[in-house]
This record gives structure tokens, C-alpha cells and sequence, in this order.
């Protein structure tokens, strides 16, 4: 797409590029060159001295003779910025108010005249959100919680509270606790995935069959390799899925709990009035856990679904930015920096990639989401305001002389927008689910 512009100081043509980008290309005429011409000789003249004149009061032929090469530099310099000006009057499609937004491409200046080439990022385009209403989300039903989930999850708190006997004479069996150290062997550097971590050696307590048949029969100091499976009772989904694993398995201690009593005096502890109560608490907490989760399913997939079903162009300069940002992150961890050195050229690339596929997947989510937000006026919850005061009062009681007053406000602003970020999107996903495709459940 090509448009085409002009006043009586410039021609103008633009030209829509991909990434939410149009280039300027600015012909100055020859009202723009003068003015630009008097402001680089006057600022010029400000830092100049000759005999027989004060500073500053050097006429222009005489400052144009004697420091024409001067004049010229400042004269690009002004018509960089005046041409913009200009360009704007003429072209006023909404830019974004961010960093490098305008970028000037090309300079050509010469006696002839001036031609300037310009980068400007746009914001995006209002997604169409038409297809939201024919998004397909699968809501399998909450699992009720059983008597047994509660015991299970008092049994938790009470190891919280719990001395332990280390077991030094026999091997792993079903009911013991054991600390193990994990490693994963798929990945280059082993990374590790247990670290010293203590699970429970039963098939109530442990998720995972494959850990759980993995443990049994170990030896304090033996060192086990094992391959991942997914357990029997999943689903034809989960197990077509599953990414298998070689782990090496380190077995540091067999330990057995000594639980304190399930009695009132301790439940008045943890400031409850009785078991009753406590049994009451555990409930509430596993619902809504469930409820976290399933939620969080539904989220998920919701976000899957948007991606693949809704379109939107989104600022390449957005995008090169959040890649740069994730990639600091990969690499500044040792693990990060290891897989990726250890890589080869072309491999390097195809990770760069990776990430930068998932830097445009968000960036695209963040767009739409403000789509979804705007159409349907949707507003922030009543808690947010709370929590964006604690963000503030949290870096003033870190600040003092170790970080000035203005990179305290900086950083307290920062992390007040990601949360807005993350807060709205909980909010726009969450309508999306239950007002147009009617599959959030109600709180329980």
C-alpha cells in the first residue's frame, strides 16, 4: 500500500511495510531547506567568535561562508527532526509512544536538496474478534473432593510439624519418606531436577507410578538410571503427549515421620477451634485449588485456541524486544548459557527461533486481549488498587541509599504494569469463558 502527500514544504510518500511499520520517504522543498538552513546557522553562530563581531551576532552570509561544513552538519540535524514535523501534518495514522518508534533510515542531503527515509511503528490494528463465540474449549467436569483427599491433605500438614527418624539399616518400602537428588539426562549439562527433594514412597502419596516403582528397593547412596512413562489411568491424549526421560536418581536418605496428634489443642495451634474445623479449612482449601486448576486448564487452552483462531499484526520493534528480553533470561542462567554453547551454529538459530515464535505468540496475546478488554468494557477488580499500593510501599521500604528515589519509582512502576498485564488478562480470559462460550464453572 502507497500514499502520496504534499504541502508546501515537503513531498511525502508512505509505504505500509509488515510488522505494523511505515516508511516515510520525505522530499524536502525549498521553504523547509531555508528554515532549516537559518536554525543551523543561528545555532551555529551561538559558538562562534569573529573579530569585529560579538558572539552570537555573526551574520548569516558571513557564518555560512566561513563555516558552511558546520552549518550543513547542524542543518541535517534540524531537518531530521522539522521533516517529521511535517511528515505528521500530512500522515496521521497512531503511532506507538514507546523507544525507538521513529527510526531514521536514510539521510540523503546535498546541494540539490534533502531526501529522508523514516521507520515508524504503528500501533496494531483492532483484532476482529468475530471467531471468539466459535472457539471449541473442553470443560471436563470438577472432581469432587472426597473424605479421603482431606485426610490426605491433614496428613501433609501434620508431617509439617513432624520429627524424623532416619532409617539407615534397609532398603526403600512402600510408606517411607526418602531424600533424592535427580538428574536429567536428556539434556546436555544433566540438569537438575530434584534437589535433595523429599517424597512419599506410596501409591497414595506419589503422582507419578513410574518414580514411585523407580524408588522402591533403593539403597541410601545408590545411584539409579530410569526412564519416565505416563501412568496407566491417563488418558489416550496424555499418554500420545508424554515426552519420555532417562533421569539418574540419587538416593540420600530414608527417613519415617512422628506425627503430632490430630487432637483440638492441635488445631488451636494453627488458631482454629477444632478438628471440625480444621477438616472444614482443608476442604475449602482443596476446592478451591481444584477450582485454581481447573481454571487454569481452561485458560491455557482458551489462549491456544485465540492464538490459532484469531489474526493480528503486531509491531516487529514489540517483538525484537520481548525475544531480546527472553533471551537475556535463557542466558543468564548456567544452565541456559550451557545448552546453548554447547549447541552448533545452525542450532543456535533454530533456538533463537524458538523463542522468538513464543516472543510473537505473546506479544500477539497481550494485543488481543486488549481487543477482548476494550470491546466488552471490561474493568479491573476491586482488590487491584490494593495490590498496586503494596508494589509501591514494597520498594520504599527497599529503597534508601542504595538505589536513588527515581530507580525505586522506575522499578515500583515496572512491576505495577506487569501486574496490570497479568490481572486484566485473568480478567478478559475469564469472561471470554463464562459469558461468551459458557464453560467456566461457578466458584465454589
Amino acid at each position: 500500500m502507497e500514499n502520496s502527500f504534499s504541502n508546501e514544504n515537503i513531498q511525502l510518500l508512505v509505504q505500509k511495510q509488515t510488522g505494523c511499520t511505515l516508511e516515510y520517504t520525505v522530499t524536502c522543498l525549498t521553504p523547509l531547506l531555508q528554515k532549516a538552513e537559518k536554525q543551523a546557522i543561528k545555532k551555529v553562530s551561538k559558538e562562534i567568535s569573529l573579530p569585529g563581531f560579538r558572539k552570537g551576532k555573526v551574520p548569516e552570509d558571513v557564518v555560512l561562508k566561513n563555516y558552511k561544513k558546520a552549518v550543513d552538519s547542524e542543518m541535517k540535524e534540524e531537518l531530521v527532526q522539522i521533516a517529521f514535523q511535517e511528515a505528521r501534518k500530512l500522515e496521521t495514522t497512531k503511532t506507538m509512544h514507546i523507544e525507538g518508534s521513529v527510526q531514521i533510515k536514510n539521510v540523503s542531503f546535498d546541494d540539490s536538496g534533502a531526501v529522508l527515509t523514516y521507520a515508524v511503528t504503528t500501533n496494531p490494528e483492532v483484532p476482529n474478534l468475530d471467531a471468539l463465540k466459535d472457539i471449541q474449549i473442553e470443560a471436563k467436569p470438577l472432581k469432587a473432593v472426597t473424605e479421603a483427599d482431606v485426610k490426605r491433605e491433614i496428613k501433609n500438614l501434620l508431617r509439617l510439624f513432624a520429627s524424623w527418624d532416619d532409617i539407615t539399616d534397609r532398603e526403600v518400602r512402600e510408606g517411607d519418606f526418602v531424600r533424592i537428588n535427580g538428574f536429567d539426562l536428556s539434556t546436555p549439562e544433566e540438569s537438575k531436577v530434584f534437589d535433595r527433594a523429599r517424597l512419599d514412597v506410596s501409591k497414595d502419596g506419589m503422582a507419578t507410578t513410574w518414580l514411585y516403582e523407580a524408588l522402591l528397593g533403593m539403597q541410601i547412596g545408590e545411584s539409579r538410571e530410569v526412564e519416565s512413562f505416563p501412568n496407566e489411568d491417563e488418558t489416550e491424549e496424555v499418554k500420545a503427549a508424554f515426552e519420555k526421560k532417562k533421569l539418574r536418581l540419587e538416593l540420600m536418605k530414608i527417613e519415617q515421620p512422628n506425627l503430632p496428634e490430630l487432637d483440638d489443642a492441635f488445631a488451636q495451634k494453627l488458631g482454629l477451634a477444632s478438628v471440625e474445623d480444621l477438616e472444614t479449612k482443608m476442604r475449602e482449601k482443596i476446592e478451591n485449588e481444584t477450582m485454581s486448576n481447573h481454571m487454569d486448564k481452561l485458560k491455557d487452552s482458551l489462549m491456544a485456541q485465540i492464538l490459532k483462531n484469531i489474526s493480528i499484526e503486531v509491531p516487529t520493534l514489540l517483538v525484537d524486544r520481548e525475544l531480546a528480553s527472553r533471551m537475556r533470561r535463557y542466558l543468564s542462567s548456567a544452565a541456559g548459557k550451557k545448552e546453548y554453547e554447547a549447541l552448533s551454529k545452525a542450532e543456535q538459530e533454530a533456538k533463537r527461533e524458538e523463542i522468538r515464535e513464543k516472543s510473537l505468540d505473546a506479544i500477539r496475546l497481550y494485543f488481543i486481549v486488549q481487543g477482548i478488554i476494550n470491546e466488552f468494557n471490561l474493568t479491573p477488580p476491586a482488590h487491584m488498587n490494593q495490590a498496586l499500593a503494596e508494589i509501591a510501599q514494597k520498594h520504599m521500604k527497599e529503597g534508601g541509599t542504595k538505589r536513588s528515589s527515581q530507580d525505586m519509582m522506575q522499578q515500583a512502576q515496572n512491576e505495577q504494569n506487569q501486574y496490570i498485564a497479568e490481572i486484566m488478562m485473568d480478567v478478559a480470559l475469564v469472561h471470554v469463558l463464562d459469558k461468551i462460550l459458557h464453560v467456566a464453572p461457578q466458584s465454589i
